[in-house]
């Protein structure tokens, strides 16, 4: 639809409506805000202004903080009238100078879409969007494969709660993007329909850009929207069938600004100021992950807005501190929606209402709304001790409490009395836990201003049944950051090094006082537990990282022109936060693989009796001790006499046996040498020889291995091991020799002294010994690791079987030490591509031993000829 029609229809609707009729006003507001949205780099900004002038008035209307409403309805509708005007003037090709000047010439002006923008909420805005986005884009997908109401609803949700936060910095036209899809998203429903998958990632990819241009530039130019539009727009029969009222009922739900529009809550029917029943707080189901973020974070502002009120008593002009106190209930507000909170966002929307106006200079804070601020902040507070067991408040304190934030508004302080009332001297505050705590001269002096009024509202607190939201009380939580954690990892390993010198000093063992012994069995106890919680610390679900490759299989998928499902298994595997961090780019690398060499083409598949479809599967699980990643593709699997010749054209391979002769997995592991690709062709998916070698080496660099298993015409199989930890293993140090070496426990089956009838020679494969009913090859450590051969204290006589990625072994050793838990040290860059050592660990006694990768050492052994 056109310019001017567009504002001819709200022109009508504005003469139709009264100053009385809010969700008509709030209907009109909302088609304003999406019209200068629309209109944000057109060269009419004094339609832009005048626009905004009269979406501004309504707001003075349906907040009633105009004198008189009808006459600024009646400005409205000049200003609405003027830009008519002016938008036919242009069309036509007359000068505005025709049409006289704006009926707001001479008045306060409305700023424009991004003035006024809070700097430090847009940074703080900007810096959540990341991980908004994320889960958006996550939900969409899934949506792809269940879509259900539900679902849709779900997702509808969501942009509406980011709609509001673009609407509060006056980003419109990120606003009118999410508006669109929301009623994208209402048709679908309506009809049954599934949901615009394509449009709504368009949509996420189109704000990744502008968030990222925002956060270099406050001021940044809106990206082109046309081709994100062009997703949303209805079939012409919606527009026909759509029924006159439709944009305001929309319209009533958003609430896009501070000084904007009332909250659903407050202009649909709300509960009475007198209603006993207590305040039903569940968090939406997929949230539930995030509740115990959201109660830390909520306290944390909490106690930070107490603490700015009550400086704000001794400095009342200090916008810093008015700043400090909106943006955390902004923030609380914009997460509750996220989680469907629906009274904690009611609460907040009324406070920062209010505090809103205080920043700009429309209402001066004194101690009479300050205590009306404080108590909100009780009141929040009492709500979010609901999900730590605490009693609710009830829905007519709640709505009290909103009306007397209303009030306030407009400068009257009637009821300020109870306002002013303080609940944290409540007796059930003495025991409620905080996070952090407030600082106690907010404390102190907070309490300080309670009042005797406090009965009656404690009698209803009492009498409310507790528990009331049916969740089991939420466990505390406290953001560290990731350096200190670092640090504390670091030093608990320093201390059980110190604790094993202590163990093992001669002058201690020479010791056999009981109580002695005793106690230094119960520190060690202790330190290992303090072991285990600190690793904890440190360990981290794949969820995230398995939800990013969702978008990447669709649209590498899309870009091959072939059908891709990707499938998910164990995303609640934990691994240390470092090894999640550095397994990203080689998943990409490995599932583009998979994508664009692996899955056939949909002819191809019919071709060969397949499902159209591919699949691809991303599963992690826990094997002896390691993580295991797998990705998993039903294609056609690897071309054994294909990638032979390609390594050898390019000189990178040459074989030293019949090709007949050479395993599958050498050939496959060709794949990882650098520059080796078989694509015919180079594309902006493949082809340039690149990537493989770098996931072998980031994945070793971890201290992790990986493999390959094909089947031709089958599929193909990637298996990364990982390490559980980068900081500390549990090991069995051995003697070879005069050397001591670590043994991960994870990987020790048994441990023996062979007899003579144990052990066996096979031509062909050396010695053997015979475990439980087995014959299994004996490496002797001694010669694998280059000891002298001629060293007398190398009896070689202890066997130790070892197991890794099936295969099993033993290995020879002279002694058993010890079990211990060591920490890992790294060897230095020039030391790190020594197979079949993953690092080092300093013992008791303060020698260094090195850590043995089993499945190197074993990979070493087949190819060390055998001892003369």
């Amino acid at each position: 639809m056109s310019l001017l029609p567009t504002i001819n229809e709200i022109a009508k609707a504005s003469v139709l409506t009264d100053e009385h009729d809010l969700p008509a006003l709030v209907g009109i507001h909302d088609r304003l805000r999406l019209l200068c949205a629309e209109m944000a780099t057109s060269d009419l900004s004094i339609v832009t202004e005048c626009l905004e002038h009269a979406a501004g008035l309504i707001e003075e209307i349906v907040h009633r903080e105009a004198e008189d409403g009808a006459a600024a309805l009646d400005m409205v509708r000049r200003g609405i009238e003027y830009a008519q005007q002016a938008v036919a003037a242009d069309q036509e090709g007359r000068p505005l100078g025709e049409i006289g000047p704006s009926p707001y010439s001479g008045e306060s002006r409305v700023p424009r879409p991004g003035e006024g923008i809070d700097s430090e909420l847009l940074a703080s805005w900007v810096t959540e969007c990341g991980h908004t986005l994320a889960e958006l884009e996550t939900q969409v997908m899934a949506a792809a494969s269940e879509n259900t109401p539900e679902v849709l609803a779900e997702i509808r949700r969501r942009l509406h709660t980011f709609k509001g936060e673009c609407g509060v910095l006056s980003l419109h036209a990120a606003q009118k993007l999410c508006h669109e899809a929301e009623s994208c998203i209402d048709r679908c429903i309506a009809e049954g329909q599934a949901l615009p998958v394509d449009a709504i990632l368009s949509l996420v990819d189109w704000m990744r850009g502008y968030v990222a241009a925002l956060s270099q530039n406050a001021r940044a130019p809106v990206p082109d929207q046309s081709a994100v539009l062009a997703h949303f727009a209805p079939a012409p029969d919606h527009e026909a069938a759509r029924p006159a009222n439709a944009t305001a009922s929309v319209g009533k739900k958003a609430a896009s600004s501070p000084s904007a529009i009332a909250s659903e809550a407050q202009v649909q029917a709300a509960p009475s100021a007198d209603d006993p029943t207590p305040v039903v707080l569940v968090a939406d189901g997929d949230m539930k992950d995030n509740l115990n973020d959201f109660l830390c974070e909520s306290r944390e502002h909490i106690a930070g807005s107490e603490h700015a009120l009550l400086e704000l008593e001794k400095n009342p002009g200090d916008k810093e501190l008015i700043n400090t106190v909106f943006r955390a209930f902004h923030t609380i507000k914009g997460v509750a929606g996220f989680m469907n909170l629906s009274p904690i966002v009611s609460l907040a929307h009324s406070a920062e209402f209010l505090l809103d106006s205080a920043r700009n200079d429309k209402v001066a804070l004194n101690s009479q709304y300050l205590s009306i601020i404080l108590k909100t902040c009780d009141l929040m507070g009492q709500m979010i001790r609901v999900f730590e067991g605490g009693i609710p408040p009830t829905n007519g304190q709640v709505k009290s409490l909103i009306e007397q934030l209303e009030r306030a508004v407009n400068g009257d302080l009637s009821g300020s009395s109870t306002a002013m009332t303080r609940n944290i001297a409540r007796k059930g505050d003495a025991t409620a836990p905080a996070c952090p705590a407030a600082p106690p001269s907010t404390t102190t002096t907070t309490r300080n201003i309670a009042r005797k009024g406090d009965a009656t509202a404690a009698a209803d607190l009492a009498a409310a049944p507790p528990n009331v939201s049916g969740v089991k009380r939420a466990d505390q939580t406290v953001k560290v950051s990731t350096g200190r954690m670092d640090v504390l990892v670091d030093m608990v390993g320093e201390l059980v090094i110190a604790q094993q010198m202590v163990v093992q000093d001669p002058a201690v063992r020479g010791l056999h006082e009981q109580r002695l012994q005793r106690n230094l069995t119960m520190v060690g106890k202790i330190i290992r537990d303090l072991q285990e919680v600190s690793m904890s610390l440190r360990m981290v679900p794949v969820k995230a990282t398995f939800q990013k490759m969702a978008r990447l299989v669709r649209d590498v998928s899309a870009k091959a022109g072939k059908h891709i499902v990707l499938h998910t298994e164990g995303e609640d595997v934990e691994l240390d936060r470092n090894v999640v961090e550095e397994i990203a780019d080689p998943l990409v690398h490995m599932i583009r693989n998979s994508c664009d060499h692996g899955i056939e083409t949909s002819d191809a598949r019919r071709a060969a009796g397949k499902s159209e479809t591919g699949n691809v599967h991303l599963r992690a699980f826990h094997s002896g001790g390691s993580i295991v990643i797998e990705i998993e593709d039903d294609g056609k699997g690897l071309d054994r006499a294909r990638i032979i010749a390609k390594a050898i054209e390019k000189g990178i391979y040459t074989p030293d046996r019949p090709v007949a002769d050479i395993p599958d997995s050498e050939v496959f592991n060709l794949i990882f040498l650098p520059g080796f690709s078989t694509a015919e062709k180079v594309t902006d998916l493949s082809g340039r020889g690149v990537g493989m070698d770098v996931v072998r080496r980031n994945i070793e660099a971890l201290r992790g291995k990986v493999d390959i298993r094909s089947t031709a015409g089958k599929g193909t199989i990637f298996s990364m091991r990982l390490p559980l930890t980068m900081a500390i293993i549990d090991g069995m140090v051995v003697r070879v020799g005069k050397q001591r070496y670590v043994i991960p426990t994870l990987s020790i089956e048994r441990s023996f002294r062979p007899q003579p009838k144990d052990l066996h020679t096979v031509v062909g494969k050396g010695e053997m010994a015979m475990v439980r009913g087995s014959l299994l090859p004996i490496y002797r450590l001694h010669h694998v690791l280059g000891h002298d051969q001629n060293d007398p204290n190398s009896r070689g006589d202890l066997l130790i079987v070892v197991e890794t990625q099936g295969a099993r072994a033993c290995l020879a050793a002279d002694e058993i030490i010890g079990q211990q838990q060591v920490v890992i040290k790294t060897l230095g860059q020039s030391t790190q591509s020594i197979r079949g050592v993953s690092g080092g660990a300093i013992l008791g006694d303060g020698r260094v031993a090195l850590i043995l990768d089993i499945g190197g050492i074993l990979s070493e052994a087949t190819a060390t000829p055998p001892a003369a």
